[in-house]
């Protein structure tokens, strides 16, 4: 009797993770279909305005800024939409890719937490959304009362490296252990570099500042998250 053999998997990832990564793409690719017809709704949507946020804050426009949110819900929902907003194919590509190599071991500490799927989805994408979130909240602090517009999935992607990380280090989860801090510094350090070289090697600038806020966010949450869990309940 002959045996069959499934094929592997194209995405090597939990559906889910892989649901998420898709859904960023996808987004990209309806902006890039629809032309300038859909256009401003991605930018009022995705695109994190300094100048219109603080704006909004002080009830006053910024001077030479763009008009302010002209209420919380217009300020609040770029926070997190921006993950679904990219530049390039290249750089929506480059977040997913990371989102999907980090994301399988966050997930896997996630399905350890959580007793039912619906469960470790939500903490998942709390989890990612969280960080996206504490990113737009590190650029709009870094660029008070004006700056350029962040966008992208970066945030989001760097409090899930975060997570992933400390899964590496061992469980249970700690913030000032002294590889996860040796690791963290490179990752700081790599994102100033990447603050100087962006405009040569990318052509625009780097929103690093989104970075450091996505990844401290996100080494807070899943450090809360995963308190409870012993290097021994863990198999990566």
């Amino acid at each position: 009797m002959r045996q069959s053999r499934r094929s592997p998997p194209i995405i090597n990832a939990p559906p889910f993770v892989t649901a998420v990564a898709l859904a960023i793409v996808a987004a990209h690719g309806l902006r890039l279909a629809t032309g300038s017809s859909l256009d401003l709704f991605f930018v009022d949507i995705g695109a994190v305005f300094p100048d219109r946020f603080w704006g909004w804050i002080s009830g006053d426009p910024v001077a030479g800024g763009y008009t302010p949110y002209g209420n919380a819900l217009e300020a609040l929902i770029p926070m997190a939409g921006t993950a679904l907003v990219h530049g390039s194919w290249s750089h929506v590509l480059m977040n997913t890719i990371m989102l999907i190599a980090v994301g399988k071991p966050v997930y896997a500490v996630m399905e350890r937490i959580m007793s039912s799927r619906a469960g470790v989805n939500l903490a998942f994408l709390g989890l990612f959304l969280a960080s996206v979130i504490g990113g737009s909240l590190a650029h709009l602090l870094a660029h008070y009362p004006d700056g350029p517009p962040a966008i992208g999935a970066s945030g989001g992607v760097s409090g899930l490296i975060a997570g992933a990380l400390m899964v590496q280090n061992g469980l249970p989860a700690r913030l000032f252990d002294r590889k996860f801090l040796t690791t963290s510094a490179v990752f700081f350090v790599g994102n100033l570099i990447l603050a100087f070289l962006g405009p040569s090697l990318f052509g625009s600038e780097i929103a690093w500042q989104a970075h450091i806020g996505g990844y401290v966010a996100g080494a807070l949450l899943f450090r809360f998250l995963a308190r409870d869990l012993g290097r021994t309940e863990f198999r990566a």
